[in-house]
């Protein structure tokens, strides 16, 4: 098995700061500045109102297989959510859904040469994404920017969920893909030291 090949959304700073969160239910808008991969000098605030598991279940419906990972970006100046998803074959796709209408946007397949470690990787969660976000959120309320199956360099399978709290601080929170208990979460730092946004610096480890 291989990690995937994407790293988190919180380690490469591609949501540069959370504005808002989930105001309430299903279809509520989400303020998100999201860096720009055209314009690295830039962010922008885009509106989403589709959230991460939305956008995972729009993905699905195009292509049938496990979701591996999804998180929010920016492309062409506006919000998207890319979500991989592997197949029975282990073939990975990557399907960009809009962030502000949830609709489908594209669809391409990862010229990847370990489709068995895909395979085996997807195959070793007995957790799905929609699982994993809803374990961390319980532990960190607030809205989940990306979350990514990851064998831990052939560790126990995990997911790994960046959240943003009502203060803009991210955490990163680590669910068990066998489990679905979570198992660590810690609270993104500045490089001041201090966490981002205004909240108050966490680092936990579950027993």
């Amino acid at each position: 098995m291989k990690a995937l090949k994407r790293p988190l959304t919180g380690r490469r700073r591609t949501v540069a700061a959370v504005l808002a969160v989930l105001l309430g239910g299903a279809g509520a808008a989400t303020a998100v500045a999201v860096a720009d991969d055209g314009d690295r000098d830039s962010t922008r605030a885009a509106s989403s109102r589709t959230d991460l598991k939305q956008a995972a279940d729009t993905a699905r419906k195009s292509v049938a297989g496990t979701v591996t990972s999804v998180e929010l970006e920016g492309q062409q100046g506006k919000a998207v959510w890319k979500v991989d998803i592997v197949t029975d074959e282990g073939v990975e796709h990557e399907v960009t859904v809009d962030a502000a209408d949830g609709k489908l946007s594209g669809s391409t397949i990862d010229q990847d040469d370990d489709r068995a470690g895909d395979d085996a990787l997807a195959e070793s969660a007995r957790v799905d994404l929609g699982q994993a976000v809803d374990a961390a959120l319980s532990k960190v309320p607030g809205t989940a920017t990306s979350a990514e199956l990851d064998d831990g360099n052939a560790r126990t399978a995990a997911w790994h969920v960046d959240v943003a709290d009502a203060n803009g601080a991210g955490h990163e929170v680590t669910v068990d893909a066998r489990s679905g208990k979570v198992t660590a979460a810690h609270t993104d730092h500045d490089d001041s030291g201090h966490p981002d946004g205004n909240g108050t610096g966490d680092d936990r480890t579950e027993d």
